[in-house]
């Protein structure tokens, strides 16, 4: 799911991690199959996946 995400928004690993606050090893293992998000973190990317810019705005304030 997180790939899918990270496609659909033309990001990076990098990116999506820095922007995501999410720390990129984690995103990485989530990506190979290596480790699944726990139910708080898949609930998080389904947040991502429906509003982007809004959650890239709650976690970057300073940023926009």
């Amino acid at each position: 799911q997180a790939k899918i995400i990270r496609r659909a928004l033309a990001l990076t690993q990098e990116e999506f991690a820095v922007r995501y606050h999410i720390p990129l090893g984690t995103l990485r293992d989530w990506e190979q199959g290596r480790a699944e998000p726990d139910q708080p973190t898949q609930a998080y990317l389904k947040v991502i996946a429906r509003a982007p810019e809004r959650v890239e705005r709650l976690l970057n304030p300073r940023s926009h």
